[in-house]
């Protein structure tokens, strides 16, 4: 009995350290070189953060379509959506960071309509250049604030 129990904690550890090594690394906030998005690709290392983050707003401001509900709502605000830039330039991990709260009838639904906009919108972003630490690829996290305004 004593070595069936010893063998199954000499399993359950290789098991373990088996599914950690395949898990990616987490990301980070900031490395050598941050990942470049659209013509900023070509950008210094210094000025590509500033450029990119102009450059998806740009872009975010063509692909959005503002919700109905918030339309008819009159709900207008700000979500912030964290995401991953991976190490080949794809996005992933898109969610909501933080957003807005108002106290209307029927805003609770628009507000969730506006943040799940967002992360649609941030998920399909195109391919960014990845972010590099000490001339290698890594995974680097961003966030942007996705601005919905009415006119």
């Amino acid at each position: 009995m004593k070595y069936l129990f010893a063998l199954s904690i000499v399993l359950f550890s290789f098991s373990s350290s088996a599914q950690t090594s395949d898990a990616p690394s987490p990301p980070v906030r900031h490395c050598d070189v941050m990942p470049a998005f659209g013509e900023c690709v070509d950008v210094s290392d210094v000025d590509a953060y500033k450029c990119s983050t102009v450059a998806i707003m740009n872009h975010l401001s063509k692909d959005i379509t503002y919700p109905t509900s918030a339309k008819s709502a009159g709900i207008s605000g700000t979500v912030y959506v964290v995401f991953v830039v991976e190490i080949d330039g794809s996005v992933s991990e898109a969610r909501v960071m933080r957003s807005f709260k108002v106290s209307a009838e029927g805003a609770d639904e628009a507000i969730e309509d506006l943040e799940i906009e967002a992360v649609r919108s941030i998920s399909e972003l195109p391919t960014f250049r990845p972010g590099t630490q000490d001339g290698s690829p890594i995974r680097v996290e961003y966030v942007i604030p996705v601005k919905f305004a009415l006119n």
